[in-house]
């Protein structure tokens, strides 16, 4: 599938679907060596599968799922999802599950079915994406000043893309504060490194300023 340069969100389904239905046929090639009637094994198989599929309609549902996926594609190996409360990178995209690999390192194992019965939050790995960092400073805060350091960190980040402006606006007021977004564009395959680098360099701009972070009371 490599030499034929398939999608490799195909590979994973096609090879675990390869991979049971070749255990089905050689399961029929042994009862044929050891003189069972194929076509009555056929038969009780057959039936055996009628009742299996009724038990795990949910697995049924899941391939069904796995099969919508790939034909519509609401997300591609590469892409960060977020599904439920996870949210990671997608790693394979088999029969019944998708595998996300979280920020932490962490394999999570999603059925398709869950995938697709809700809202599928997709950052896709050649897409433009704002990273953004929500701080709190005081509301005494020059305007002018907190925005050309926000600025200052922004033009930092290695995997900004450099034709579209920071973004740094107010986004709501407190007691004594208010919440300012500072966003920096990157592509969705750079979203997480721009995303905790740009915590940092905010932090040293806002320090650098004098501007000090306010209490969450």
């Amino acid at each position: 599938m490599k030499a034929r340069k398939v999608d490799p969100s195909l590979r994973p389904f096609f090879a675990s679907f390869a991979d049971i239905g070749m255990k089905v046929t050689l399961l029929l090639m042994v009862a044929g060596r050891l003189g069972f009637e194929t076509t009555s094994f056929i038969a009780i198989f057959s039936a055996l599968a009628f009742a299996i599929g009724l038990a795990l309609q949910g697995s049924l549902g899941n391939f069904a799922s796995g099969v919508l996926i790939l034909l519509f594609k609401p997300y591609k190996i590469g892409d960060i999802v977020a599904v439920e409360d996870k949210m990671g990178k997608v790693d394979e995209i088999q029969i019944f599950h998708t595998i996300i690999i979280t920020p932490q390192g962490k394999k999570v194992i999603m059925p398709n079915g869950k995938m697709t019965e809700g809202a599928i939050e997709n950052i896709q790995s050649d897409a433009d994406v704002r990273a953004d960092v929500e701080i709190l400073v005081r509301d005494t805060t020059p305007i002018t000043m907190l925005r050309l350091a926000a600025q200052n960190a922004v033009v930092q980040c290695p995997n900004r893309l450099t034709n579209k402006t920071p973004f740094v606006e107010i986004g709501g007021f407190g007691h004594e504060n208010m919440k300012v977004i500072v966003g920096c564009w990157t592509i969705g395959e750079h979203y997480w490194d721009t995303y905790y680098l740009l915590h940092e360099l905010v932090k040293n701009e806002l320090d650098k300023a004098g501007i000090a972070l306010a209490r969450i009371e």
